[in-house]
């Protein structure tokens, strides 16, 4: 059960973006490479801060493609392990905020991996269809480290 598919979701506004990949190993495994900070540090980036509870934060610093230092923030407005969690996400200068999901869903012997940005309609016109191919890149490849790290992490554990 390799491979994802990243989709601009067929929401009518252009409001939604939806990441989807299927990992080989069980939801306990993928949850654990998203909320242990031991392992989401791996795949993810060092320098992020997240704390997986409800009302946690997370903090994620970057740079943008010309050099500047930016951050996004967040915070988990629902959190159901090992279900998934929703955060109202922004980066720093965004005067509006979006809502990220991530869903885990059993599949076979492996996960689904579901994440659903959404709220763009609250961009800026100019800018939204390049924050959604920035953030569409983007999830694309932060979901499939995870889901690298994730079966690297399970076969360690296991022993392979």
């Amino acid at each position: 059960m390799h491979g994802g598919t990243a989709n601009i979701g067929s929401n009518e506004a252009g409001d939604s973006l939806v990441i989807i990949q299927d990992v080989d190993v069980s939801p306990a495994a993928v949850w654990d490479c998203l909320t242990k900070p031991e392992c989401f540090k791996n795949w993810w980036r060092e320098e992020l801060e997240f704390e997986p509870k409800h009302g946690g934060r997370f903090l994620e610093p970057w740079k943008d493609p010309s050099g500047r230092q930016r951050t996004t923030r967040a915070k988990v407005t629902a959190y159901h392990p090992p279900r998934g969690f929703v955060m109202v996400w922004a980066d720093e200068d965004w005067d509006f905020d979006t809502v990220v999901s991530v869903t885990l869903e059993p599949r076979g012997s492996g996960t689904r991996v579901t994440i659903e940005h959404q709220g763009w309609h609250a961009a800026p016109e100019a800018e939204r269809a390049t924050l959604l191919l920035d953030h569409r890149s983007g999830w694309s490849a932060h979901v499939a480290n995870l889901a690298a790290h994730a079966q690297e992490h399970d076969a360690r554990r296991k022993g392979h």
